[in-house]
């Protein structure tokens, strides 16, 4: 098995680390400031630039988890539909 089939395995079974950092990572991304992404994200402020690269990486993400996380960490039921 590749490292990464073992990487994209363990992004899909564990949200948390792809969360943590979130706006640290778009910040870095865009050269401001992590609170200046948090007052966007709040609706605080506005910056198409910022809420562009905010919604790239939660697709990142999505892709990266198959967008199967329910938000309690566990993936859906196929049959409850959860």
């Amino acid at each position: 098995m590749s490292l990464s089939n073992v990487r994209g395995r363990e992004s899909r079974s564990n949200l948390i680390p792809l969360i943590r950092g979130f706006y640290g990572r778009v910040a870095r991304q865009l050269n401001v400031r992590p609170s200046y992404v948090i007052r966007v994200a709040r609706g605080e402020h506005r910056s198409k630039r910022v809420e562009a690269s905010l919604e790239r990486e939660l697709r990142r993400i999505k892709v990266l988890t198959n967008g199967n996380h329910n938000g309690s960490g566990r993936k859906r039921s196929v049959a409850s539909g959860n």
